[in-house]
């Protein structure tokens, strides 16, 4: 079984939010691995889509300030975000980019983790 990798891309990261979440997959047993990927421009979040679909990330927490501008650069969305016009995580479904809009990190773990998801 291969590690599963999500992030967060965004401006910054605290190191509390990958401890917290790589804590969340140690205690839900999951092989998985969180990290930060810096993303500061809109040609940045462009290359961090591409690398997720290219190295099969499984998910993205998406920062506040790319929550609008990332939504033509997905395949889809999903009936809640595209009524908020938001994006807050994404799936690779497959090679299926796929913008939710969540409100809490279990949540997030469902959508990363169920099954069919790269």
């Amino acid at each position: 079984m291969q590690q599963a990798v999500c992030g967060l891309i965004g401006p910054v990261c605290t190191s509390q939010a990958r401890t917290k979440w790589n804590a969340l997959f140690k205690e839900q047993g999951l092989l998985a691995f969180f990290d930060f990927y810096r993303t500061k421009t809109k040609e940045d979040l462009e290359l961090r889509l591409s690398e997720m679909y290219l190295l099969e990330r499984r998910g993205y927490v998406v920062a506040e300030e790319f929550q609008t501008s990332i939504l033509p650069l997905l395949d889809r969305l999903d009936p809640v975000a595209e009524e908020k016009e938001c994006v807050n995580t994404v799936v690779n479904d497959r090679g299926v980019l796929v913008g939710y809009f969540c409100g809490d990190d279990q949540r997030r773990m469902e959508l990363w983790f169920r099954s069919g998801s790269s």
